[in-house]
């Protein structure tokens, strides 16, 4: 049985997507389906030398990608999901008498 080390994640708000191995990038779906069939094993690598099972779990009729390392109750699957791209917003806080005004049509203070 072919073993795959998972090196990344790709989440949106629904959940995992596709998982990436040394391999290329697998839609979740089949890695759910290699996983029941064991057609293939999924590991994450939990430390220097440790490496921790992915499984697939059911909840209510779906199926989801699962990996424990840490002894705790969450996934931590998601530790290894790619960081949500961020963007710095500057913000401006309009001042004076008339401050909500002059920010609602564009007007600047001199």
């Amino acid at each position: 049985m072919p073993e795959h080390i998972i090196e990344y994640v790709a989440r949106d708000r629904t959940g995992i997507t596709a998982v990436i191995t040394e391999t290329g990038v697998i839609d979740v779906d089949t890695v759910i389906r290699n996983i029941h069939s064991g057609h293939s094993g999924y590991f994450v690598r939990a430390g220097d030398w440790r490496r921790a099972p992915v499984r697939s779990l059911s909840v209510l009729g779906s199926a989801y990608l699962f990996a424990n390392w840490d002894g705790s109750k969450r996934n931590n699957l998601h530790d290894v999901a790619f960081p949500a791209p961020t963007r710095s917003v500057r913000t401006v806080r309009p001042r004076g008498r008339f401050g909500f005004l002059s920010a609602l049509f564009g007007i600047t203070a001199r």
